[in-house]
């Protein structure tokens, strides 16, 4: 399933410095969620996205699924190849000195218990800090059967202990978008998802598609973990952070706004005379030959 390059980190000394530091980036990541303050979590896609969110000051980065799927010529939810997926994670994890969290999906097995665990022990080699671990599945676009997806969190626990890392599990719930019932209904099952992938190992809980600020107060009420919570155009930063939601991440925001203003310079490229858009550079050619220096 995965060729050596991406199951055996190359020797390059860069590699060797962030392979020695793994342990103290998944330490230093896992402190962010337990603290006064909401950790607000960029999602990159790339390289060069990942270092200039690193040179915002941000103290981590996650990576997005959809964003590095779009940027390799495939449709979000599994369709790359999980090679790919590893070789873009590693090229974040290489590029930056933040603990870097890898939205791997569902982990690209498709049930298959050992192809999952194969992938988990090459994606903790890349580096990475911690994951994003979905409980829905790509194909069926169903939930999977709990006692499944609680097993396959405690495995992603022996692994990463084995490896002596304690790599952050951020357990993702998709119980608010194909959870069956009412609102209420699936509130509940959020809910009872999230303690028990609390019991299986998991560090914090990723709750996304929630719409209303109320729905948050509710599950930040029951949820003892770290809770996880994907902006969206109906909530309020503000009031996420005064019921001291831990982490808000971006999700695919960031590369669909580059890609929506690629497309307002492309229009103006072929339809206009006046390409004003194109010098209007927060980031320039100097700044990105320093940030790989």
């Amino acid at each position: 399933m995965f060729s050596q390059r991406y199951i055996h980190l190359t020797t390059n000394n860069k590699m060797i410095k962030n392979k020695t530091t793994q342990k103290e980036l998944a330490e230093k990541f896992l402190a962010l969620h337990h603290t006064d303050h909401t950790l607000i979590l960029p999602n990159a896609w790339d390289a060069a996205s990942a270092k200039i969110f690193e040179a915002a000051g941000f103290p981590a980065i996650a990576t997005t699924s959809s964003g590095i799927s779009f940027s390799c010529g495939y449709q979000d939810g599994e369709h790359i190849p999980p090679e790919l997926m590893l070789r873009v994670v590693e090229r974040i994890v290489l590029s930056t000195g933040v603990p870097v969290s890898a939205d791997i999906e569902s982990g690209y097995a498709q049930g298959n218990e050992n192809k999952f665990t194969k992938f988990i022990n090459a994606v903790i080699d890349t580096g990475i800090a911690g994951i994003n671990l979905e409980d829905s599945n790509s194909v069926t676009k169903k939930l999977n059967d709990l006692e499944y997806q609680q097993r396959l969190i405690t495995k992603v626990r022996e692994l990463s202990s084995k490896k002596k890392v304690h790599l952050f599990i951020n357990a993702r719930t998709d119980a608010m978008r194909l959870g069956s019932g009412n609102l209420n209904a699936r509130i509940a099952e959020s809910i009872k998802r999230a303690k028990a992938f609390q019991d299986s190992g998991a560090d914090g809980i990723f709750v996304p598609f929630v719409h209303e600020i109320e729905t948050v107060a509710e599950l930040k009420k029951e949820i003892k973990l770290p809770l996880n919570i994907l902006i969206e155009a109906t909530l309020d930063v503000a009031e996420l952070k005064k019921l001291k939601v831990e982490r808000i991440s971006t999700g695919s925001g960031p590369s669909l706004t580059t890609l929506s203003l690629l497309k307002k310079l492309s229009d103006k490229l072929r339809n206009a005379d006046h390409w004003d858009l194109l010098f209007d550079k927060q980031v320039n050619y100097a700044d990105m030959m320093n940030y790989f220096a």
